[in-house]
């Protein structure tokens, strides 16, 4: 046998196995890791913070921005702050999730909505009156 019948022979063997390397079924298919299968990418996204802040003058500060609830707590007192007001605090928190201010001439409700604006939107102005509309809306997450 032919040093040249040699080489295509073994060349032939290893095209072969490498062909069936990543067929559907192969034991390689499911133990080969693939960039498209999430590698690096499986850890989960940070939470994401938002508070609401209220003044002695009912100045309300919101933020959709904490990394943590402490820092998300300090953004809506700031913001509270840079409206004009004096003695700001922080009234409540929540993460992952959407809130919203709706407001009228009598009435002003805060919404917290884990199924999105559209269905918060309806549920604020549902419970505000029909003499209110969203005047605060944003979502905090990841």
């Amino acid at each position: 046998m032919s040093a040249l019948t040699k080489i295509v022979i073994v060349s032939t063997f290893f095209l072969s196995a490498a062909a069936s390397a990543q067929q559907p079924g192969s034991v390689q298919y499911n133990t080969v890791y693939l960039p498209g299968h999430g590698v690096g990418d499986t850890k989960a996204p940070p939470a994401k913070w938002g508070a609401w802040a209220r003044g002695d003058d009912r100045t309300l500060g919101i933020t959709f921005d904490g990394r943590t609830e402490d820092e998300a707590k300090a953004l809506a007192v700031a913001d509270c702050q840079a409206k004009g007001s004096k003695n700001c605090l922080p009234m409540e928190t929540f993460f992952n999730t959407c809130a919203l201010v709706a407001a009228g001439p009598s009435n002003r409700i805060i919404q917290t909505s884990n199924r999105g604006l559209p269905w918060g939107r309806r549920q604020a102005l549902k419970a505000c009156g029909d003499d209110c509309k969203i005047v605060v809306e944003g979502c905090a997450l990841p």
